[in-house]
């Protein structure tokens, strides 16, 4: 799930701290980013409003045919998407066009980034914003191998200007530094030592980007950056192996109202465990610890920020029974236990946002008969309450191949 939306510099309050109150907050709408079955078209289809419903149709987003994707917001709050192209190995950037009045969505045109060197398929793409709030874009490969590619950081450059000085008339010419945008918006492909089938990026407390990733024996592996300004593969820890001797199959990190990075991972037995950064910021972890054990195996989890700042976990189980687990304190390791409160009729995958207001939202995308999937969502009843709406709004019967949900904080107007 792209919960990832931390650290917007001047405009977002850091992940796991609820801005409540924030002119934003009150005005963010969210928005889910999909790529359709049938076409393999590139859409979306946000809320109408803060809070709002949702429209029965989904929009275009750029033309053609996609096969992968993932999604987050630039530096500004605008949504972003990279995609693969069907039959073009390069990836593609689109943004949200900076000028959003009117009703209608409108994105700026499909930028080529190129392709990591070799790569042929994608079999998965995370996007995570650094300490510059520049994008980063980490993928894995068709043959395992982890890619990197960034957003360039602006540079300085030295500029004469003329000015009066005080208390004189005459002008003189002086050699200013001001910041501009570099000559190449993107870096180049760079590789990231490793072999993974799964990657996940996030971002800190401190700005520094965190990776997590599954290889093909289900090891699960953790790694971060060494500084706040990564530019090379030598600027990163190295990979370190964490699971214990456990296996996994799903990852779900998010930063705690503490500041410290968690990660909830998924057994292959079908148990959520859960490890932690210990102090925030550091390279040190807790040892594995439960949250809850699970009577019935589960296989898919979500993480999201509840409106106290709390962490909130929903799970499915093998009986397609979803429950949820609240911390209810963060330097005790509180929890409330799994707890169910809704079903879906087959596998489905989990994620979780807030709306305007606070209270979270599910989004279950479940496989359908006909192999693609539908979509849809309740909501909480209240900002941190355990009830939740019964009836789910359906965004879609069928036809999707994936999603990413995004909280969009530049809606039209």
């Amino acid at each position: 799930m792209a919960n990832d939306e931390a650290h917007l510099p001047s405009l977002v309050a850091p992940q796991g701290h609820m801005p409540a109150g924030a002119s934003f907050f009150e005005l963010s709408r969210l928005m889910v980013i999909g790529i359709d079955s049938d076409a393999g078209r590139l859409i979306q289809k946000a809320q109408t409003s803060p809070n709002g419903p949702w429209p029965s149709a989904w929009s275009p987003i750029a033309p053609g045919a996609f096969t992968t994707m993932t999604a987050g917001l630039t530096k500004d709050g605008r949504v972003a998407v990279v995609a693969q192209q069907a039959g073009n190995s390069a990836l593609y950037f689109i943004s949200e066009d900076p000028n959003q009045v009117g009703p209608i969505e409108k994105w700026n045109p499909p930028v080529n980034i190129g392709a990591p060197l070799g790569a042929v398929l994608y079999q998965k793409l995370s996007m995570a914003r650094d300490a510059d709030g520049r994008i980063e874009i980490f993928l894995t490969d068709n043959l395992g191998r982890i890619w990197w590619i960034y957003q360039n950081p602006d540079v300085i450059v030295q500029v004469q200007k003329t000015i009066t000085p005080p208390g004189t008339s005459t002008p003189i010419v002086v050699t200013v530094d001001e910041i501009a945008s570099p000559a190449q918006p993107w870096s180049s492909w760079q590789q990231i030592p490793g072999q993974l089938v799964a990657i996940t990026s996030i971002r800190q407390a401190d700005g520094r980007i965190a990776l997590f990733g599954i290889n093909s024996a289900l090891a699960l592996y953790r790694c971060q950056q060494a500084k706040a300004r990564a530019l090379t593969p030598a600027d990163w820890t190295q990979w370190v192996q964490i699971d214990n001797g456990y296996r996994f199959t799903e990852m779900a990190p998010i930063v705690g109202p503490l500041g410290a990075t968690n990660l909830f991972a998924m057994t292959q037995q079908g148990q959520v465990l859960h490890t932690k950064q210990q102090p925030a910021g550091s390279d040190t972890w807790t040892a594995w610890a439960t949250p809850g054990f699970s009577r019935v195996p589960r296989y898919t989890i979500c993480a999201g920020i509840q409106g106290d700042g709390d962490i909130m976990l929903v799970a499915s189980d093998q009986q397609h029974v979803h429950s949820f687990n609240a911390q209810h304190d963060a330097a005790t390791q509180d929890w409330s236990g799994w707890r169910d409160f809704n079903a879906s009729g087959a596998n489905t995958r989990l994620s979780l946002d807030y709306n305007a207001d606070g209270r979270l939202a599910l989004f279950s995308m479940m496989i359908t008969g006909d192999g693609s999937n539908g979509l849809w969502t309740i909501n909480q009843m209240a900002m941190d309450s355990s009830e939740w709406e019964w009836s789910w709004t359906e965004l879609t019967s069928r036809n999707l191949k994936q999603i990413v949900v995004v909280r969009d904080l530049t809606p039209p107007v």
